[in-house]
């Protein structure tokens, strides 16, 4: 079965998707994105939908479980009337929760989420990872080599990152989360603390230069304090964060939230993986 699409909001991302795929020859349809006026928008996403079998809505999906993320749009789309037209639909989304997809199956939607694609989470570690290191190039007044850098969580991006870092020399230690991510960090060479022992480690937080957090769950509260005012602390961690907010705006630390980075610093990398991954249904 040929598939056309329609694409529904998102970032960057899903606006150089559209093209991407227009240049393979695939009929596309696109909405959200009233805010560039450089795409041919169609008016009634209804009517999209049902001349459509490949769907792809944003990534993330939403950011308040109740509007569909679409920050190049004036309009606003709730989930509820988007999944009132969904059925018997090929859809691609990213970072859905569960309840959410159990909905979309319950119409008989196939569901494909992008975050949850191994070999898209991975290569979209690359952006962040660079895109990170350019937050970090912007906003110390140090270089990175022989800067002492804390990496929290050892997961793809935290792999990545440590990589990167370590290839400009910096001075990397992962915070990890569990023995098999000790054992990697152990391989590649890395100092490694355990975030179990986070407590203990407090007063080694002095000592270094940048922190980044990449786990979305929250690690530092009162820890906070042993940070230095200077030291470079960066969340890339979707809510719940790693990272009290409250804290750092009270101990006035050099903080940066930095969520949607391929989004944001490499779209078109990006949406080249998301076409991969949809070539793999057409």
């Amino acid at each position: 079965m040929s598939m056309n699409f329609c694409i529904i909001g998102g970032d960057l991302r899903n606006f150089f998707l559209a093209k991407i795929l227009s240049k393979e020859k695939y009929e596309v349809k696109l909405c959200g994105f009233d805010k560039l006026n450089a795409f041919k928008e169609c008016e009634k996403y209804d009517q999209m939908i049902a001349s459509s079998n490949g769907i792809i809505l944003p990534m993330p999906f939403s950011k308040d479980n109740q509007y569909l993320n679409m920050p190049f749009s004036n309009k606003d789309i709730t989930i509820k009337e988007i999944f009132y037209y969904l059925e018997n639909k090929t859809v691609f989304v990213g970072n859905i929760c569960e309840e959410l997809t159990t909905e979309l199956h319950r119409k008989n939607n196939q569901v494909i989420d992008f975050m949850k694609k191994e070999e898209f989470a991975i290569l979209n570690a690359i952006p962040t990872a660079e895109a990170t290191i350019e937050i970090i190039l912007r906003n110390t007044k140090k270089i990175i080599q022989n800067s002492n850098c804390l990496i929290m969580g050892f997961g793809r991006i935290g792999k990545t990152l440590a990589y990167k870092l370590k290839g400009l020399s910096a001075n990397v230690t992962c915070m990890i989360t569990n023995e098999v991510e000790k054992a990697w960090a152990m391989v590649y060479g890395y100092e490694n603390i355990s975030i179990q022992n986070i407590k203990n480690n407090c007063t080694k937080f002095k000592q270094y230069d940048i922190i980044i957090n990449t786990i979305p769950k929250g690690i530092f509260k009162e820890e906070i304090k042993e940070i230095r005012k200077e030291t470079l602390v960066i969340d890339l961690a979707s809510k719940p964060y790693g990272i009290d907010r409250k804290m750092v705006e009270k101990e006035k630390l050099n903080f940066i939230e930095a969520l949607g980075l391929p989004g944001k610093s490499a779209p078109v990398t990006s949406a080249k993986y998301m076409k991969d991954i949809i070539k793999q249904y057409v």
